[in-house]
């Protein structure tokens, strides 16, 4: 194993130039071969015959050899670095995007909570009695069918609504459906 190691010393310590596989024979002996099959193997090593003689270079080594002296290899490099730059500038281009879908999204869902808001003021105003108190039943299904929007997502809404402006509404406990709040299903509603 000591000898692989000083195999891929040398090769390494011989630069962008490579060593020639005969020197390494002479220096290392018969096993050298063999060693350079396991490097090569394991992809640490790469082996060009350049005229007549055989040249080994680490990896590294080869690619910044072919870099220089391969015109074809350099245009090709240069090519990839260019595809790889673009596909930077479409992937931050599309993060921006999905940044602004988003902001985009919560604009809308905020415009639909108004939206929700104002439908639902309007369909308490329409079913208030002399008493004031509504079954939330008769207003979802006004706002249901005006806002296009399922039973949950109405309780969802208008939970939240009472909650975030207690002091314009009230509710009562009953009824066949409603929201719950304090463990209790109240099924009545008025303004304030």
């Amino acid at each position: 194993m000591y000898v692989k190691e000083e195999i891929l010393e040398k090769i390494s310590a011989s630069g962008i130039s490579g060593v020639k596989k005969a020197d390494l024979k002479k220096i290392f002996g018969k096993d050298c071969e063999s060693m350079l099959e396991e490097l090569k193997a394991d992809e640490k090593i790469f082996i060009e015959k350049k005229g007549v003689a055989y040249f080994v270079w680490t990896k590294e080594n080869y690619v910044q050899h072919v870099t220089q002296n391969d015109p074809k290899f350099k245009l090709m490099l240069n090519m990839l670095a260019g595809v790889n730059q673009s596909i930077a500038k479409v992937k931050a281009h599309a993060d921006v995007l999905q940044e602004e879908l988003e902001r985009s999204s919560l604009r809308d869902d905020a415009h639909k909570n108004d939206d929700f808001e104002g439908v639902f003021n309007s369909s308490l105003n329409e079913s208030s009695t002399s008493i004031g108190w509504i079954p939330f039943n008769k207003i979802r299904e006004k706002v249901c069918e005006n806002q296009n929007l399922s039973k949950e997502k109405f309780y969802q809404m208008t939970t939240s609504l009472i909650e975030n402006h207690q002091d314009r509404y009230e509710v009562s406990s009953g009824g066949q459906e409603g929201i719950v709040m304090r463990g209790l299903v109240h099924g009545y509603v008025r303004k304030i």
